[in-house]
C-alpha cells in the first residue's frame, strides 16, 4: 500500500512541476498579440486604409472594441471582443436595423461578416471584391489554445485574417 502511495505522490510532484515548469516559461503574452491591437496597427500601418472613429463610435458597447476603417470611401467596423456574446449582440442589432430598413437578407450577408469573436460589417453597402480585400487583409482573428489556456499555459497563438474573399478558415495571412 506504501509504496502505490508513494508513487502516486512521486507522480503527481513530477507532472505538477512539470505543468509549473511550462507555465512559467510560456505564460508571457506578447504585446500586441489580441486580435483588435493588432489590426488596429495593421489599420495605422497601412497607406491605403484609414481609421474612422466615427464609424465604429456608434457600435461601441460593453465588452466590445471597434475599429472603423476607410478604404477608397468604403466604410466598415470590425468589432472585437474576449467572448462571442457582445459581438453576437451587436450584429442582431445591425440585422435588426438592416431589416427595418427593408434590405435583403442577401444583402445582409455580404455586408456582415462574422466569425468567432470578430465581427466586420460594411456600413455603406455591399463592398467590391477589391475593398473586401483591402479592408480584410488588416482585420484579424487571434485562435488561442484553448487546451493549452486551460491547463494555465500560453501557446503563440495563431493570427489570421479571415475576411478575404475566398479564403478558407485556416488559410495563412496574406503576405
Amino acid at each position: 500500500m506504501r509504496v502505490y502511495v508513494g508513487a502516486a505522490v512521486l507522480v503527481v510532484v513530477i507532472v505538477g512541476g512539470a505543468w509549473l515548469g511550462f507555465a512559467l516559461t510560456y505564460s508571457r503574452s506578447p504585446a500586441g498579440g489580441d486580435a483588435f491591437t493588432r489590426s488596429a496597427t495593421c489599420v495605422r500601418n497601412d497607406r491605403s486604409l484609414a481609421a474612422d472613429r466615427t464609424g465604429a463610435a456608434r457600435f461601441e458597447a460593453t465588452g466590445l472594441k471597434t475599429l472603423g476603417i476607410r478604404w477608397s470611401g468604403v466604410r466598415a467596423v470590425a468589432l472585437f471582443a474576449d467572448s462571442p456574446g457582445p459581438v453576437t449582440r451587436a450584429e442582431a442589432r445591425i440585422v435588426s436595423t438592416l431589416r427595418r430598413q427593408g434590405v435583403s437578407a442577401a444583402e445582409i450577408d455580404t455586408r456582415l461578416l462574422r466569425e468567432d469573436t470578430v465581427g466586420l460589417f460594411y456600413l455603406d453597402g455591399s463592398p467590391s471584391e477589391a475593398a473586401q480585400i483591402a479592408i480584410g487583409r488588416c482585420v484579424y482573428l487571434i485562435r488561442f489554445n484553448r487546451i493549452a489556456s486551460f491547463f494555465g499555459l500560453y501557446v503563440s497563438p495563431h493570427a489570421r485574417r479571415p475576411f478575404l474573399p475566398g479564403a478558407r478558415r485556416d488559410d495563412p495571412p496574406a503576405a
